[in-house]
């Protein structure tokens, strides 16, 4: 199997993904100067690898989604019902779309849970959460799955991270799709990224309350092993953080708090199952010993934490809200309709749980 060929089939096996017996350079955790594309169209219009725009999704939320320049704008969590309590957001790539349409529907009613814990793609639906910026989510993956910059291999060739961090983490947010760095810092809301310390072999919680210092934990949390460089921060080197904590729910409970409200992104008959990729993950981080024990374990305590979630729920401890069915959305989806489909999901789950929701917050 050439190693293109591995790549592909590591892309659609999830979280652990492809790569080399060398190295890839760490990522240092300071200002980098946007990539420069000689095909980038000054405009902002985006190319795909098809050499076509990245096109809206039949429905997409554009009519929910505004940018927070335009008149009459306010965030969110303006004017809403606060709620003592935790979002515990699991990752999962594009299929965080689902977490997108809960936590819009949540925006929508002006209930918001003051706390987010979020994990990769759960921490990226947190940090436009916690700014308010209802629709974003699904405005930007129905809009740039195509874009070859926004998350691909392709990328990964490229640059050496799936998530083009110059493209993703700077030149969109600042400039072509402007992120409302003001509002999350007046925000009363606060988000808790989740990242693996792979010397440690142990999670990383950390709270983040400068949107621009520590958006280098944004770049970790979502950094998939494998298809991503580590990301050097605060003296940590850092990677998604699904793998040594899926799920943060025990960290949710340790902070004292008495509700929990937590997204998954499979349904509940999803078991995992052990990593298929390991002798690849061997040969990229043979010095993280750690880790690799992380990894091998990966699938025993994704499984447990899942276990555990339905029990809880069961038991009116927590409050759990899931797809209903199968997910297909891939984790690399070029399929805008797909994804805002299972972001409407979301949105429904969210809309027909939302009497028992109240009623487990005691409102």
């Amino acid at each position: 199997m050439t190693v293109e060929e591995t790549t592909e089939q590591a892309a659609e096996l999830g979280a652990e993904q492809e790569a080399s017996e060398q190295d890839l350079p760490v990522e240092k955790a300071s200002a980098q100067e946007p990539e420069q594309n000689p095909a980038q169209k000054p405009s902002g219009a985006m190319q795909s690898e098809t050499e076509s725009s990245g096109q809206e999704a039949p429905g997409s939320p554009y009519a929910r989604y505004q940018p927070f320049d335009t008149p009459g704008y306010q965030p969110a969590w303006k004017d809403a019902t606060l709620v003592e309590a935790n979002l515990v957001l699991e990752g999962g790539a594009m299929r965080g779309c689902f977490c997108a349409g809960v936590l819009d529907f949540l925006m929508d009613e002006g209930l918001l849970p003051k706390h987010a814990i979020g994990v990769s793609a759960g921490a990226l639906n947190g940090f436009n959460y916690v700014a308010g910026m209802r629709g974003r989510t699904c405005h930007l993956n129905t809009k740039y799955c195509n874009d070859w910059r926004y998350f691909s291999m392709r990328s990964f060739f490229q640059t050496g991270n799936a998530f083009n961090i110059p493209f993703v983490f700077d030149k969109l947010i600042n400039e072509i799709e402007p992120f409302d760095f003001d509002a999350y810092r007046a925000s009363p809301l606060d988000l808790v990224a989740v990242s693996s310390n792979i010397e440690a072999g142990k999670a990383d919680y950390t709270n983040l309350t400068e949107p621009v210092e520590q958006l280098p934990y944004l770049q970790a949390t979502s950094a998939v092993p494998l298809i991503s460089r580590t990301v050097s921060i605060d003296d940590k080197l850092l990677l998604d953080g699904g793998i040594c904590d899926s799920v943060p729910l025990e960290y949710s409970r340790r902070t004292g708090l008495k509700k929990h409200i937590v997204v998954l992104t499979q349904d509940a008959g999803y078991v995992k199952k052990p990593n298929q990729l390991m002798p690849l993950m061997y040969l990229r981080y043979f010095r993280h010993p750690k880790f690799i024990e992380s990894v091998e374990q990966r699938h025993e305590n994704y499984n447990q934490t899942y276990r555990l979630v339905d029990a809880l729920h069961d038991a009116g401890e927590i409050f759990v809200i899931r797809p209903p069915e199968k997910v297909v959305v891939k984790n690399m989806e070029r399929d805008a309709s797909k994804l805002f489909a299972l972001y409407t999901q979301g949105y429904e789950e969210a809309q027909r749980n939302f009497a028992a929701l109240q009623k487990y917050l005691e409102l």
